[in-house]
């Protein structure tokens, strides 16, 4: 049997990796949250359209393999080529080199860019300068690392020129604490992968998945993949039980629950007016509807009583002249028999002077 031409190769060797990509194949599009639904629907229409894509998220390597499934999926038949450049490890020169390489290709293809927000400010320019030409057919999809501190901490780094360029389409990669809706099915994903060349055949117990499931993953699908296959190796038996996950990761989650234990915060203003509604209420019953009476109760001018019934809705407010005539003494107040009943003696705490 006659070995394959050069060329045959390079298309078998794009077939293989366009099967490693295809729908319901690639790791960093597994999940059954509506972000994970979204992203799978936004890389095949960017697959289809041929459109420039930014993708962004916490996850590099996730990142990168979703930019390449937009290639991979544009030429599953391994006829486009693929140009790649990490401008976070990549040699100044590098950018110029791919280019070149782009100009001279009979066929077209996908430049893909790792870490965009790493290029240099000549080599923002020589990109768009490349890019901007007639003859340029090459769509571009660029990966841009989001930090915790803030969604978008370095792209203040590309010009205006070059994120209007990238961002024909963006995808927004959340972090995978934010979608654990997703783990149980990432879990197993990784799992299968383990148990493919080996005799035991091991599972995840529910429990183990509710934990995983609680836990924060700053280090995204990386520590995911990492936790499952060291959890693999400890498992004694035929599933991986909470015992077999590591004792930090249990910590972390157990840390989390004490947090959300914790008692909420007192609005003092709120509580205070609801204690002092509440014997403004008391007062009015105990002098029986009568407001002076219930003021004297209370310890406050009447005044200040109508104020508070008016704040809560049980008189209309007061004109000028009506609060003038209640701030007006009597020459000989009329005397008030206080009620009696089984209250009485009760003190009342005062509600704040005026």
């Amino acid at each position: 049997m006659s070995k394959p031409s050069p060329a045959d190769a390079l298309i078998q060797f794009r077939q293989q990796q366009a099967s490693r990509f295809a729908e319901g194949r690639c790791e960093s599009l597994v999940g059954d949250s509506p972000a994970m639904k979204r992203i799978r629907n936004q890389v095949a229409a960017a697959a289809a359209s041929g459109a420039n894509v930014l993708v962004r998220g916490r996850d590099a390597a996730q990142l990168a393999d979703i930019a390449q499934a937009i290639h991979y999926r544009r030429y599953a038949e391994g006829q486009g080529s693929l140009w790649t450049l990490d401008a976070a490890e990549a040699l100044p020169n590098e950018l110029s080199r791919v280019l070149q390489s782009i100009a001279r290709a009979e066929e077209h293809g996908t430049l893909v860019i790792e870490s965009i927000d790493r290029l240099l400010a000549e080599q923002q320019a020589e990109l768009l300068t490349h890019a901007s030409r007639g003859e340029w057919r090459t769509p571009m999809v660029a990966t841009l690392e989001v930090g915790d501190d803030s969604p978008e901490p370095n792209e203040s780094t590309l010009s205006d020129e070059l994120m209007a360029l990238l961002t024909t389409l963006a995808i927004e990669v959340p972090p995978l604490a934010s979608r654990p809706e997703d783990i149980p099915a990432l879990a197993p994903w990784f799992l299968d992968e383990l148990n493919r060349d080996e005799p035991k055949q091991v599972t995840i117990s529910t429990d183990s998945l509710d934990l995983l499931m609680l836990y924060p993953w700053p280090g995204e699908l990386t520590e995911l993949r990492d936790v499952v296959a060291k959890a693999h190796v400890r498992a004694r038996g035929r599933a991986i039980t909470p015992r077999d996950l590591p004792r930090v990761m249990l910590h972390a989650v157990e840390g989390a629950a004490l947090a959300t234990d914790r008692p909420q915060p007192i609005d003092l203003d709120a509580y205070l007016s609801r204690v002092e509604s509440t014997l403004v209420l008391r007062a009015l019953e105990l002098a029986g509807g009568n407001k002076a009476e219930a003021a004297r109760l209370l310890g406050v001018s009447r005044p200040r009583l109508y104020r508070k019934l008016e704040q809560m809705g049980l008189v209309e407010p007061a004109t000028l002249k009506e609060r003038d005539a209640a701030k007006t003494p009597l020459s000989t107040p009329p005397a008030i028999e206080s009620p009696v009943d089984e209250d009485e003696g009760i003190e009342f705490l005062p509600v704040e002077g005026e």
